[in-house]
């Protein structure tokens, strides 16, 4: 999944970190579009063909193709085109020519896409769920610590978190919001989290520079450019790992206004960060997880 795991679990069942490990590889080797083996390879390699897939694949795909509906394609799990285009994730990341961006788009619709059980037809379009299936493996891991006995633990999967329960000493597990100007380790707040899953997207998190300009990895669907709607991150709450990080990704392409609105619809919990530095966040958000600002270049709206 490129990216780090990172459990702690208060536990004497030493299994079920090794389990979530293995939870992670196996949904990696049947997920990932770069894995020749896997399920979206075969997809990819397949157009417009039924491709038997997984009941895993099957599931994350579902749930995508239906948060893409309905965030009106702000998420889309059909970006494969567009993203091998730009070339992110090899060492040949580059600005495609505006006809290729023009031909990726075009195959990029996720509406052509169908599911019926775990047949899966593309309709010509590139899947790739790698902005779902870190939130899929932490919900799978964390029902794996439930059936392990496991009442406090907290685990990572890179931009996804979840905890469960409070520390031992009876407290709530304290979440850094990083700074998109600082390291991996650098908080510009946090939050406090309890038996919930956080996921945050940030246009810092990998991305290259061409000709003097940055260009992020989180891509706009409609213009199959990196989004520049003035947000450089934004971080979604949720009862499940997976749509934590679905909407993750499709706030920071809507934008603050637009997100905030989005998200106190659907009973999501969200926070952005815009880049002059303002923090925007849903109504009684501070209050409800404890929001505590450590870097004073920022300002709470």
């Amino acid at each position: 999944m490129d990216t780090f795991i990172i459990q702690t679990a208060y536990t004497d069942n030493g299994d079920v970190l090794r389990q979530n490990n293995e939870i992670a590889r196996r949904l990696e080797d049947e997920m990932s579009r770069t894995i020749k083996t896997s399920d979206i390879c075969r997809l990819n390699a397949a157009p417009g063909q039924d491709v038997e897939v997984s009941g895993e694949t099957a599931e994350v795909l579902a749930v995508s193709l239906e948060a893409a509906a309905d965030t009106g394609g702000a998420f889309s799990p059909a970006l494969g085109s567009i993203i091998a285009a730009w070339g992110f994730g090899t060492e040949n990341a580059h600005v495609p020519e505006e006809a290729e961006l023009a031909s990726a788009l075009a195959a990029a619709d996720y509406r052509t896409v169908t599911l019926d059980g775990n047949t899966v037809n593309t309709g010509g379009a590139m899947i790739d769920l790698g902005a779902a299936v870190k939130g899929y493996a932490l919900d799978k891991a964390a029902e794996n610590l439930k059936a392990g006995g496991v009442e406090s633990a907290i685990i990572s999967f890179g931009g996804s978190i979840y905890a469960l329960g409070k520390k031992p000493d009876g407290n709530s597990y304290k979440i850094g919001i990083r700074d998109p100007e600082g390291s991996e380790n650098d908080y510009m707040a946090t939050i406090l989290l309890d038996g919930k899953f956080v996921s945050t997207s940030g246009t810092y998190e990998r991305g290259f520079t061409e000709d003097g300009a940055y260009y992020d990895h989180v891509l706009d669907p409609k213009t199959g450019y990196p989004v520049d709607n003035g947000l450089v991150a934004a971080t979604a709450l949720c009862e499940s790992g997976i749509l934590s990080d679905i909407y993750s990704t499709a706030l920071l392409v809507m934008g603050a206004e637009k997100g905030v609105a989005f998200a106190e619809e659907r009973g999501i919990d969200a926070l952005f960060l815009t880049g002059d530095k303002r923090i925007v966040t849903t109504d009684g958000f501070a209050e409800k997880y404890g929001l505590t600002v450590k870097n004073r270049e920022y300002s709470l709206d």
